[in-house]
């Protein structure tokens, strides 16, 4: 989650992460820390302890979860996904868990995001809950747990620092371990272990026109509609060099729970244009910012039709259609970043690693 210039038209874009993502991630990378080492990625994982059994790994309630025992879950696939200190400050694994926030998985498919911390910060417990875990719960679609200590990370062999992922199946029989990044191939074997499917194509679009865009203007082209339900000026951004919000890590967190103002975070910051690329994508934005802009798009003050065609009501959204005019993505509301993640990919935009910060954009 990183900091980058604003979308433009006839241009294919590029993500980073979120920069509240980054924000919220020092905090508990500042537990993480606390490892010694980062273990070498071995050609081939070590095996894994006969002794070990796989059902019985357990970890306690945490926040409003349940406790995980893995023999609780006999019948269901159960696919983890192990945070190491190097994945969490290094980005590993960004196209497999792009992937999972894509992929519709069958009901008997369950997964969880372990974060692999050393024992000695079980004593900060609380302050990662409140501060680090807690804020984050909602913005993943997965489940959340620290595993202090790394008891899973152990048990299956994983090296330590570093991004582990295993399935689990129905038996609970370990089917399949992988630790780092994954590759298009690994992550196709992934996909057919969870029998995941791509989700499938979008309603065509209703009659709307906002601002130069319509059904007609749209066709052959990628356009993105985005609805505040607020004015939003710069100083109200967490994360824009000159001008923008300025509070601690918990009062940018607060700001960025505010639709509106996390939906021109995005815009102001988190879509990159990439001028060597020739992928149309065109925008508009239903409201009224303040000192910031987008390369390209209008504001539009009120658009009540298109409102109404595409169920966003007063509140704020966004509201992708593809090259084929069909709506691909439509949420309203405070959109997790998760779900960003897949508006990302339904433009096409590629992840790259944190990068600097982008100086001040004037206003239209």
């Amino acid at each position: 989650m990183a900091i980058l210039r604003a979308v433009a038209a006839r241009n294919k874009l590029r993500v980073v992460a979120l920069a509240l993502g980054v924000v919220v991630l020092g905090l508990g990378a500042a537990a993480w820390s606390m490892w010694p080492s980062v273990d070498d990625i071995p050609e081939v994982l070590d095996a894994i302890n006969p002794e070990v059994s796989i059902v019985e790994l357990t970890l306690e309630a945490q926040g409003p979860l349940e406790a995980l025992r893995i023999g609780d879950l006999t019948g269901k696939t159960v696919y983890l996904m192990i945070e190491g200190k190097e994945s969490m400050t290094g980005g590993e694994g960004k196209q497999l868990r792009r992937a999972l926030h894509r992929w519709e998985l069958p009901a008997d498919v369950v997964g969880f995001s372990l974060g692999d911390a050393p024992a000695g910060a079980k004593l900060i417990h609380e302050r990662i809950e409140s501060d680090f875990v807690g804020p984050m719960r909602d913005e993943m679609k997965l489940p959340i747990y620290i595993d202090f200590g790394g008891a899973f990370t152990s048990a299956l062999s994983l090296p330590k620092g570093h991004l582990g992922f295993a399935i689990i199946d129905g038996a609970g029989e370990l089917v399949y371990r992988h630790a780092g990044d994954a590759d298009a191939e690994q992550i196709a074997a992934i996909k057919q272990l969870l029998r995941a499917q791509e989700p499938a194509a979008g309603p065509i679009a209703p009659a709307f026109e906002v601002g130069a865009l319509s059904n007609e203007s749209c066709a052959g082209r990628s356009c993105v509609l985005v609805f505040l339900d607020a004015k939003v000026a710069r100083g109200e951004i967490p994360g824009l060099e000159d001008g923008g919000f300025e509070g601690d890590m918990k009062e940018a967190f607060a700001q960025i729970k505010q639709p509106s103002i996390r939906l021109a975070r995005v815009l102001a910051a988190d879509w990159a244009a990439d001028p060597a690329a020739e992928r149309t994508i065109d925008g508009v934005i239903v409201g009224e910012g303040e000192g910031w802009s987008v390369e390209g798009w209008a504001f539009v003050a009120e658009a009540a039709e298109a409102r109404e065609a595409f169920a966003i009501g007063d509140g704020a959204g966004m509201v992708i259609l593809d090259d084929q005019g069909r709506v691909a993505f439509a949420e309203r509301g405070v959109i997790p970043f998760w779900k960003l993640s897949v508006a990302a990919d339904v433009l096409g935009i590629e992840p790259q690693a944190y990068g600097s910060r982008k100086p001040k954009q004037p206003a239209d």
